[in-house]
């Protein structure tokens, strides 16, 4: 499979809100902080591949809506009250599927996986099978500000089945010993930053992926 515009987007959390009123306008204002931030990079990775037509949407988190879980505990247990049913913070990070089918490209399928920051080769595994039944998947490991000074992290690509120009080969690797060990918050960056033109060999557990110009 093939990959293309890898983004890696970072956004203090005191800019994130002017971020998004400059890339959405109003259109976000209801979303919770974690929908916002997964729609933020996502588009800015679509953007940048271009192309149109379906595609899945997957992506992966550690923590998932940080914030929103934060505030929730706080706010009623504030009251002195059982803290509230988790259905909205549940729904937060499977409505960045929704937003983004609503606002660009048909969506075919979603899933938000919570991982740990080594189980990142999840995430093109499991798009190379649903690659058996699109074109093209978008993938993204988002996770929110955890401490002050920190940033938010938004980082996506797109795989998909034919080359293109700029396009990256994305296969799996059996030279799991001689790859460069990498995690959820950098192997996006670091495809992003390569130049080749040797592979690019990164692993996540024992599970190793390469990354070599497509000719």
């Amino acid at each position: 499979m093939y990959l293309l515009a890898p983004t890696a987007l970072r956004v203090a959390p005191d800019d994130f809100p002017a971020r998004v009123r400059a890339r959405f306008a109003s259109e976000l204002r209801r979303a919770g902080r974690f929908a916002q931030l997964c729609l933020l990079g996502a588009q800015a990775c679509l953007d940048a591949a271009g192309g149109d037509g379906p595609l899945a949407v997957l992506w992966a988190s550690e923590f998932g809506a940080l914030h929103a879980a934060r505030a929730a505990l706080a706010e009623d247990l504030a009251r002195g009250e059982a803290a509230m049913p988790f259905t909205f913070i549940a729904t937060q990070p499977h409505l960045a599927g929704a937003l983004l089918a609503q606002r660009s490209h048909p969506v075919t399928r979603t899933a938000c996986l919570y991982l740990p920051a080594d189980a990142w080769p999840s995430l093109p595994r499991l798009a190379q099978r649903w690659l058996a039944q699109c074109d093209r998947v978008l993938i993204g490991c988002v996770e929110e500000s955890g401490s002050a000074g920190a940033a938010h992290r938004s980082d996506w690509c797109l795989l998909q089945k034919r080359p293109a120009a700029g396009a990256i080969r994305c296969e799996r690797s059996l030279e799991g010993e001689s790859a460069a060990t990498a995690t959820a918050e950098d192997w996006i960056r670091r495809v992003a930053a390569w130049r080749g033109p040797a592979p690019l060999l990164l692993r996540g557990g024992k599970d190793a992926w390469s990354f070599v110009p497509d000719a």
